[in-house]
């Protein structure tokens, strides 16, 4: 496997945050604690020992999730129980079998990371975690994945939590998945681990969290599944907090305002209540409308002393949403480093002031690898077009153009010729001016006349060139369309399974291998 790296800005898929963040732009160091470089962390570790976590608490919850997974837990009680143990955390949805591949891309980024840490801080121990976040109720968001261009679907109606659902119908999916795989070289090593955590899975987080483990839990990874009623009573008196006073509102909201100034568009959208209520299929939102909290979908009402005894009993029924789950994590996670896409590390930007509030560390932001990959098939169309990959990385028809510009026999742009005749009929004019005026509109006439069928022969001779050069051309929409499928990134189309089933797990080493989300390059990996 051959790995090549360059710069993000070689292609525009990326957001404007996103790239003044790689680029450590001076606009934004306000809005983080600690700049995303190696020699950052001796700092951040020495912070991070000021906020100590209940660790005999996550221990406890690991250790349950991971007896009801029927898997042992990769890490030591001793070494989670550590007060030099630190975390390096990764969260997503509960995707499809995965979804996109930047799903893994994630989790190999803060695997790479832990072990960079741990050569560079021998005395210390960095444990990579990932965190299901199931609570969602995106459902449209998670219940699909593409395969070789075609969309499959977790086809069943779905309510409330996603993570809370059951298993049914899944297997219909993963017998669908299957049999795109029957004779690939590691068919047996995807229908095993589906199988298995199909089995047992009590619900669909479990499955998740299941799939995950067998899929990194070699490579020491953690996975926690932060829907437990006892790591949320941990989180109670946030929650709390949050009901009472709404204190999330003004501080994320005046983070984006300040981001705004500095041409920096607002992410995730802040409510006064930033929780929802759990229960019965149902995930709702909460608003206060004067003394009464209103539960939205089901129009429940309730006192806020009534809402708050129901947190005290029954802390499960109560989910953070995306404004409030990065204290809800770094609240129970001795976390120095949080992994994350540019769209995550832009949300996270508007929330410093808020940890600042509660007393909760804000940890390093570290963005993830982005990767491109070829496989064998789409390498050889590359070569034989003579375009490096990074041509690629610019439009379709500009790749196409400055191609057939290089390889054409006749000179294919016009401009020399079009200028000589619109010099030619400037002079007419002037002629005309001098003879008799009236003319020259007429004149201006032609000309319009004649550029426009001088444009179109132009057009014809591209096109004519274009059927010349068909097979080359092919090749390149080709590449392009395994790079950008649909326009888009590979990372967030594709998913992982094509390529596990022709290397199986030396798949998921090598990308482990070739992150490192310190460095800030774009990767491609050619298989």
């Amino acid at each position: 496997m051959e790995v090549v790296k360059t710069n993000y800005n070689k292609t525009d898929k990326w957001s404007h945050t996103d790239l003044a963040y790689i680029r450590q732009d001076q606009a934004l160091e306000g809005f983080y604690d600690f700049k995303p470089v190696l020699s950052s962390f001796p700092e951040a570790i020495k912070r991070r020992k000021q906020f100590p976590v209940d660790r005999a608490l996550l221990l406890a919850c690991l250790k349950k999730q991971y007896e009801r997974m029927g898997v042992a837990l990769p890490v030591a009680d001793e070494m989670i129980l550590d007060e030099n143990t630190f975390t390096i955390t990764a969260a997503h949805q509960p995707t499809l079998l995965t979804g996109p591949i930047y799903h893994i891309y994630k989790i190999a980024s803060a695997i790479n990371l832990a072990t960079q840490l741990q050569k560079a801080h021998p005395g210390q121990n960095f444990v990579p975690v990932f965190i299901v976040g199931g609570e969602d109720h995106d459902w449209e968001e998670i219940n699909h994945l593409h395969l070789f261009g075609r969309k499959i679907e977790w086809q069943r109606e779905a309510g409330g939590s996603c993570g809370r659902l059951s298993t049914d119908g899944l297997e219909d999916v993963i017998q669908e998945v299957l049999g795109l795989f029957s004779n690939a070289p590691h068919a047996d090593a995807i229908r095993e681990v589906l199988a298995h955590c199909l089995e047992k899975a009590d619900r669909y987080g479990t499955f998740h969290q299941l799939l995950i483990q067998k899929l990194f839990g070699h490579h020491g990874l953690v996975v926690l599944n932060m829907d437990d009623e006892d790591l949320k009573s941990a989180f109670i008196p946030i929650m709390e907090k949050e009901i009472k006073e709404q204190f999330s509102f003004p501080l994320v909201t005046g983070s984006q305002k300040q981001l705004a100034k500095q041409g920096f568009k607002p992410q995730a959208f802040c409510r006064d209540i930033n929780l929802f209520h759990m229960s019965d299929g149902q995930r709702e939102r909460l608003e206060k409308e004067g003394d009464v909290i209103v539960k939205v979908e089901s129009d429940q009402r309730c006192s806020e002393k009534e809402l708050l005894d129901e947190l005290q009993r029954f802390p499960d029924r109560f989910s953070p949403n995306v404004i409030l789950r990065p204290l809800y994590q770094e609240t129970i996670l001795p976390d120095v480093a949080f992994i994350g896409g540019g769209g995550e590390i832009a949300y996270w930007l508007e929330r410093k002031k808020q940890f600042e509030a509660v007393g909760v560390f804000f940890p390093m932001l570290v963005r993830r690898n982005s990767f491109f990959i070829l496989d064998q098939a789409a390498q050889k169309a590359m070569e034989h077009t003579g375009l490096s990959w990074e041509a690629f990385m610019s439009e379709y028809d500009s790749i196409v153009k400055d191609y057939l510009s290089e390889h054409s026999k006749a000179e294919l742009e016009v401009n020399v010729e079009l200028g000589m005749l619109k010099a030619a009929y400037k002079s007419l004019e002037e002629k005309a001016e001098l003879i008799d005026p009236t003319l020259s509109k007429a004149i201006q006439a032609e000309e319009t006349r004649h550029l426009k069928q001088f444009e179109q022969l132009g057009s014809r001779l591209l096109r004519a060139e274009k059927q010349q050069q068909e097979t080359s051309l092919k090749r390149i929409r080709k590449v392009k369309d395994k790079l950008f499928p649909e326009e888009g990134l590979q990372e967030r189309y594709e998913n992982f399974l094509p390529y596990y089933s022709m290397l199986g797990d030396a798949f998921i080493t090598s990308v482990i291998d070739a992150s490192d989300p310190m460095e800030s390059k774009l990767t491609m990996l050619i298989l």
